[in-house]
């Protein structure tokens, strides 16, 4: 039963707020897992058969299909950070409906370069026993743009090259 995400002003007809919270926070697992190449966080936001279209169209996946090579997608990156804005999200009963953008900033390992790009996200979600899961995605990007990189430095301080700023 598919559930489009309402337009609505009120914040009460749309759900309840403990919902609306365990569907956000599916997305921001997988923008943890994404960001931080998690296999098994990635793999806890998908229903196994979730049907799932990316690049507008052009790669198509199951949620495990999705969470199996999402990883070595991204081995020619070192720095990936996803954001997410203009969320909404829409509760009926076992199933949800979100609408949001995804802002994925993603440095190159090998070249001082950075590729900024915005993508338009509609998800279909269902209650499990386990939680909330994606069950379908449209995964659609609206611009991209890329820039060169440069030292990171705090005057008085120093500085290091992005690639190599160390966490541990």
């Amino acid at each position: 039963m598919p559930v489009t995400p309402s337009m609505s002003t009120s914040s009460v007809q749309d759900g309840d707020l403990a919902d609306r919270l365990a569907v956000r926070d599916v997305l921001e697992r997988y923008t943890h897992a994404m960001d931080r190449r998690d296999e098994a966080l990635m793999r806890s936001c998908f229903t196994p058969d979730a049907d799932l279209s990316y690049f507008g169209g052009l790669r198509g996946f199951t949620g495990t299909e999705f969470a199996d090579s999402f990883v070595s997608s991204l081995e020619p990156f070192g720095f990936i950070d996803h954001s997410i804005s203009s969320l909404r999200v829409t509760v009926d009963g076992d199933v949800a409906a979100v609408d949001v953008h995804l802002c994925a900033t993603m440095a190159l390992k090998d070249a001082p370069v950075v590729l900024i790009r915005w993508v338009r996200v509609t998800d279909e979600l269902v209650r499990e026993p386990s939680g909330w899961k994606i069950a379908k995605r449209r995964h659609v990007p609206q611009l991209q743009y890329e820039s060169l990189t440069s030292a990171i430095d705090f005057p008085g301080v120093g500085g290091k090259e992005p690639q190599t700023a160390d966490l541990s």
